[in-house]
């Protein structure tokens, strides 16, 4: 009776040795990844990583030593399942070991160690039963192998274990020696600045490399000016994404930002896409069960075929229920509802993200705008888009393709034996690893493959846009030789990258092509010792391609989800930017009555370390004109910024009819404005929708009579499409004039309390200014006006002239009082005569020089 009960402890103990090994190690690594630790620097000691893997190497050989006891010793001995079990996977485990120590130049010892530790602990155990249970001839021998490999390990998980705590030890003094007195950063760590983005990183780092695969940016090829600013952008966002990581000290604080796209994704409100989430997840767990039932069923119906051979009797039940399994497997069965509902999914998905995104943007401040480009935010938004993508890939791809590798290994087992399970663990281990190799090798190639794509491309287009350029200087044939020496690098790059690409892909075609024959070559063998059916030989090939679809997106899921995840953050990084300038949550809003305007000792810096604005104050009565005169750079145009609060001051205060403008919601606010600026932009659609911009809800009649105002309806009136012509992007078919003209009409449409008028003359012939000097008196009157002029005769009728000097307020009052003073006002007029005057005389010169 002990003698029973220690045989099945030791076969208890052989099934869980390696697993527990096993389990162990990848928890530590998981564990480590998750807290960002990384490797010593000593930790690639060439010394310690060979001394280990011989070690390993001898646990290696006494397995294969005792296996080869075993199966060719002496007679009389006996091999149970759980011993061949225990050789097999021990050999995998260990020998995985081996190759991780080789192969990684800076390994992470102490899971290495605690595993080690956790072998020896088991081996002991097995020994000892194996003393205990074991009387055959080979006892003796086995006895020896078994204690050279727990001595291996013993030596392994002591010396590592000394290692380890000595130079962590040591380390800990050293840090303690040379911390600096005040860290940069609450979490103590000194990072470098980059040049840009205002985080700091370390670039050697290696704590994704344990977490997750971000991709270096190391190479050197050159590519286009737009592809380099496409990389350094890439570059800046990993750059960003590892300081995050490191400052959050772990990945659950890293990915808890990412909380902020739960409300975005999820349907809270769309019970159809509530609907289609749940079919999705009923059809996924359908599809499980259908891996399993289809070849199981067409097992079944081999056995009735054979037991009905000659007879000429169908077996209709079992044949029924396989074209019914296999019509719900196809195209046409549950997938087809599943493809459905998840087009369904994505497009919810990509409109909320979406529009999410463009509303916050939308809704940033200008300091935001001014510093980030137009494409890097589209960018920003469909790179975000691609969380969408991951969150499905994840739930809908990964999560089912794990459920069936667990599954299939289940599956095969009771189909079979454990032997079938562990020629389905070795293809899956050697599948996986080549895969991660043949990805690591092609890396470099792909980018040097991408980078040529893109010369080539760039070289193209360079010669066939500046075609004048190259003809001028007669420089055809150069273009030429130029074009086909990157086309030559193209080739080559392609080649290179496809070799290794494709030499890998044959590489696991050939592993999963090996892992067939030897589970046909058992599986066969197993029905000719009567120890399985034709019908589950039978199954086990109709299953197979359950078995290989889900290892064959492994190392791809693995990459794909990290690819995501880097994209994503661009994203997210954009969505916790706040706007610097916000209304309250229960702000007012604002309302003119008069249209009173006070500026109450303003001060502003766009930069602390520079000034703009300086106790700035002045009060505009209502129907009153407020020019701003000064020199460029005097702080003019941020006065009108600061009104319309594209910025907030620093300090003092704004208040339109006595209401603090911070006070009041920012739409409000911006309502009750008209803006003509220096330079009006408009879309590229028709004038008609280009005006009604301003006023959505304006009728075509309140349009046509604001461009009678501003003395632009007899001008549309003459082009060939009138109000349905398109004015290009930005408005580049019309003229300066025109421009102005529109906008002012845009202006006037809008019936604003308060108006804004910057440089709006600029750059135009007398009569047109006439024009729109008229237009703006009809804008103007009755309405509280900021005007912006550096054409000084244009505002000589202002109610209250503003000198901006270095910006504050150094003289005030009407044209007439500040000549008077004979100050800076009139400073800049002889400037401005000057100026002129000279442009008349050297023309009058040049005319009589024609003349003669």
């Amino acid at each position: 009776m002990v003698h029973s009960r220690t045989a099945v402890a030791l076969e208890t103990f052989e099934y869980l040795s390696p697993l527990l090994v096993t389990v162990y190690f990848l928890v530590a690594k998981t564990i480590a990844a998750c807290i960002l630790q990384e490797p010593m620097k000593t930790a690639g000691d060439r010394s310690r990583r060979y001394f280990a893997a011989c070690l390993l190497l001898t646990y290696l050989a006494a397995i294969v030593s005792e296996g080869f006891t075993l199966f060719v010793g002496q007679e009389g001995s006996v091999t149970t399942q759980a011993t061949t079990v225990n050789l097999l996977t021990s050999f995998l485990v260990y020998g995985a070991l081996t190759l991780g120590i080789l192969e990684n130049q800076m390994p992470l010892w102490h899971p290495y160690v605690g595993a080690f530790a956790v072998g020896f602990a088991t081996e002991v155990l097995m020994a000892t039963l194996q003393t205990l249970s074991t009387s055959d001839g080979t006892s003796g021998l086995r006895i020896v192998l078994h204690i050279i490999r727990t001595l291996a390990l013993l030596v392994l998980a002591v010396v590592g274990s000394i290692y380890v705590l000595y130079k962590r030890r040591s380390r800990s003094r050293h840090l303690d020696e040379t911390e600096p007195l005040l860290a940069n950063g609450a979490d103590g760590h000194v990072f470098k600045s980059s040049s840009s983005s205002g985080y700091g990183v370390d670039t050697n780092s290696s704590a994704l490399h344990s977490g997750g695969d971000l991709e270096d940016d190391d190479d050197d090829i050159s590519v286009a000016a737009s592809d380099i600013e496409d990389a350094k952008l890439d570059k800046e966002l990993r750059a960003q994404q590892r300081a995050r990581l490191q400052k959050s000290g772990n990945w659950f604080n890293y990915l808890k930002d990412f909380k902020v796209f739960i409300p975005i994704l999820w349907p809270g409100r769309d019970r159809v896409v509530q609907v289609c989430m749940a079919a999705v997840a009923c059809v996924l767990l359908a599809e499980r069960f259908l891996n399993v039932l289809v070849p199981r069923q067409l097992g079944i119906l081999t056995e009735r075929l054979a037991e009905k051979a000659g007879s000429g009797t169908i077996p209709w039940p079992a044949l029924q229920v396989w074209l019914v399994l296999t019509w719900l497997q196809s195209g046409v069965g549950i997938s087809l509802i599943k493809t459905l509902a998840e087009l369904r999914i994505q497009q919810f998905a990509y409109r909320s993200i979406g529009t999410t995104a463009f509303r916050h943007i939308m809704g940033l401040s200008m300091n935001f705008h001014n510093e980030k480009s137009s494409g890097e935010l589209i960018r920003a938004i469909e790179q975000g888009q691609n969380l969408q993508g991951m969150l499905e890939f994840v739930a809908f791809e990964v999560g089912p393709m794990l459920i069936d590798l667990t599954v299939a290994f289940v599956y095969v087992y009771t189909l079979f034996d454990v032997y079938m399970s562990l020629i389905l663990l070795v293809v899956g281990l050697a599948y996986v690893w080549i895969g991660a190799k043949t990805t690591q090798w092609s890396l470099k190639q792909r980018r040097r493959f991408n980078n040529a794509w893109r010369n080539e491309a760039k070289v193209q287009n360079e010669a066939i846009s500046n075609w004048q350029t190259v003809s001028h200087f007669n420089r055809g044939t150069y273009e030429c030789e130029r074009y086909g020496n990157s086309l030559t690098e193209f080739n080559a790059s392609e080649w290179r990258y496809y070799l290794a690409y494709y030499v890998g892909g044959g590489g696991q075609s050939s592993i999963m092509l090996i892992g067939r024959l030897a589970a046909t070559i058992l599986a066969a063998y197993r029905v000719i010792q009567g120890r399985a059916k034709v019908g589950a030989f039978i199954t086990l090939i109709s299953y197979w391609h359950s078995v290989e679809s889900p290892l064959m997106q492994v190392s791809y899921s693995i990459r794909r989800v990290s690819q995501m995840l880097t994209d994503s953050e661009r994203l997210l990084q954009l969505l916790l930017t706040k706007p610097t300038v916000s209304s309250p949550a229960d702000a007012p809003k604002l309302v003119v009555k008069e249209g009173e305007v006070e500026f109450d000792q303003v001060d502003f810096a766009y930069d602390p370390r520079k000034p703009i604005l300086q106790k700035v104050s002045f009060r505009a009565k209502a129907g009153e004109t407020i020019a701003l005169v000064g020199e460029t750079g005097g702080g003019k145009s941020t006065l009108l910024k600061l009104l319309y609060r594209y910025y907030d001051v620093n300090s003092g205060s704004i208040r339109i009819d006595g209401q603090d403008i911070r006070t009041v919601t920012l739409d409000s606010l911006r309502d009750s404005f008209g803006m003509v600026p220096q330079d009006p932009a408009l879309f590229n659609v028709t004038l008609m929708e280009n005006l009604k911009y301003a006023r959505l809800d304006a009728t075509d009649e309140e349009v046509m009579e604001a461009c009678r105002a501003a003395a632009i309806y007899d001008k549309i009136e003459s082009f060939p499409d009138k109000w349905k012509s398109t004015v290009g992007e930005r408005g580049v078919k019309l003229s300066g004039g025109e421009l102005q003209r529109v906008a002012i009409a845009r202006a006037i449409l809008r019936q604003p309390k308060i108006v804004l008028l910057d440089e709006a003359t600029s750059m135009i012939d007398a009569e047109t200014e006439s024009l729109i000097q008229q237009a703006l008196k009809r804008l103007t009157a009755g309405r509280t006006t900021f005007v912006i002029a550096h054409r000084l005769s244009t505002i000589q009728h202002a109610d209250q002239i503003l000198v901006i000097h270095d910006g504050q307020i150094v003289e005030r009052g009407t044209h007439e009082s500040l000549f008077q003073e004979n100050g800076r006002y009139v400073a800049l007029w002889s400037k401005q005569l000057s100026k002129e005057v000279k442009g008349v005389s050297d023309a009058l010169s040049s005319k009589r020089a024609d003349e003669t």
